[in-house]
């Protein structure tokens, strides 16, 4: 196991927060995290935030003090960083396996902003229209965001595939986006299988899919979106 930790030096919410992480997986990060009771929200795409007075705890748990520096150096050379901007909020990320055989990062960013449009290959929206969720059938089960005409919606966030780096870290202008914005029923691009379902059996329909997360950031707080 080789789970790190670095001393209490983040000031947030009237307290001290360190860093927690694994240089080795997100899996050895997730198990040690829930063995110690730290809730997931508390999770930022690579590290958990953790409150200064666990630190004890944490090392008696097995955890590592480090320094900050040789937290964050030891988090890059594993490759498992996950780059974020002032305004984001890493929900998740997991390595993928592409068609062509290559394996990727896949984050997925609760964010205000669109991300380049030079590197959003969909952008996707969520409609909320009277009765449920505006989605795409695919074989009969609702498991899709339908497509949103260029321009149009409110930013929610987006999923990002990053090629996993083979020495340092791979361009920005090699990762890929989609987007996903809160949208209205005329921007959606007409196609065929567009139907509304209700937010609980689409998401029991969808099985679990990896942007559900931030449908469900909507749906508890929707950004307002101008009808007209």
């Amino acid at each position: 196991m080789t789970v790190l930790v670095d001393p209490p030096r983040w000031p947030a919410h009237g307290r001290l927060w360190s860093h927690l992480v694994s240089d080795v997986s997100l899996a050895e990060l997730h198990a040690f995290a829930a063995a110690a009771g730290i809730p997931r929200r508390g999770f930022e795409g690579d590290h958990y935030d953790v409150p200064g007075e666990r630190l004890d705890d944490l090392v008696a748990a097995g955890a590592v003090p480090v320094a900050a520096g040789e937290l964050l150096r030891r988090l890059v050379g594993s490759g498992l960083r996950v780059p974020k901007q002032r305004g984001q909020h890493v929900l998740a990320s997991r390595l993928a396996l592409r068609r062509d055989g290559e394996q990727v990062h896949v984050d997925l960013v609760r964010a205000d902003r669109l991300p380049p449009a030079a590197t959003t290959t969909a952008v996707r929206g969520l409609v909320v229209v009277p009765g449920g969720l505006l989605l795409q059938a695919r074989d009969g089960r609702p498991c899709a965001l339908p497509a949103v005409r260029p321009g149009a919606g409110l930013p929610l966030g987006f999923t990002r595939h990053r090629p996993r780096p083979v020495a340092g870290r791979a361009p920005a202008d090699l990762w890929r986006h989609v987007a996903l914005v809160a949208a209205v029923e005329r921007d959606v691009v007409p196609a065929p299988g567009l139907l509304a379902v209700p937010a609980d059996a689409a998401r029991a329909a969808c099985g679990e899919p990896r942007w559900w997360p931030l449908v469900e950031v909507a749906l508890d707080g929707p950004p307002a979106v101008d009808p007209r």
